[in-house]
């Protein structure tokens, strides 16, 4: 009888396990998306041109990783590479040089490219917060979480917090004196 009951467990334990590598399997995509597809996409989402592509793996997650060169401004763009789901959307800040600057700068005029940028002064007025987080619903659909206002590297920007789901968030960034959308942010948590 033990030997009976002992042979029933071990087959339904063998059994689950191999019901659950099936589903696994039969719910897990037949083939990623190829890097040439996902910059297809990208590029006709965005525009712009695409500088650079890469596949990694990201907790058992295949992703890709995109430059984008948009109005000479790069964009660092976060893939997911099963669905095509852009997961993150990165605009990097670039250093304008004026045409008085040369490769041939001075020391004094050099000086004065490194310095950082300079705040708006407060004759500028600022976009309210409820401006803010307008700007931000429409260009991310959710719920709205919180917004605050921050400063980094000379720059006052609005971080505009918006739910999409029970685990995933959207960050929106803000220029706080244009109202434009620097970077938008998602954040899945798999706790």
């Amino acid at each position: 009888m033990k030997k009976t009951v002992l042979f029933i467990l071990i087959f339904l334990a063998v059994g689950s396990a191999c019901f659950y590598g099936i589903a696994k399997a039969v719910n897990r995509p037949d083939t990623l998306l190829s890097e040439s597809d996902v910059s297809s996409m990208i590029q006709q989402k965005y525009g712009g041109t695409i500088e650079n592509a890469s596949f990694s793996q990201k907790d058992d997650e295949p992703i890709y990783r995109i430059t984008l060169l948009k109005d000479d401004i790069p964009y660092h763009i976060t893939v997911n590479g099963e669905n095509g789901e852009v997961q993150s959307l990165i605009k990097q800040k670039v250093e304008k040089q004026t045409s008085t600057q040369t490769k041939n700068n001075t020391e004094e005029e050099q000086k004065k490219s490194e310095q950082p940028p300079v705040s708006p002064t407060s004759d500028e007025p600022l976009i309210s917060m409820e401006q803010a987080r307008d700007i931000a619903l429409q260009k991310v659909k959710g719920t709205f979480s919180s917004v605050e206002i921050e400063e980094e590297e000379g720059q006052t920007f609005y971080e505009v917090e918006i739910d999409q789901s029970k685990t995933r968030e959207a960050k929106v960034m803000i220029n706080a004196y244009s109202g434009h959308v620097d970077s938008i942010t998602y954040e899945n948590d798999d706790d």
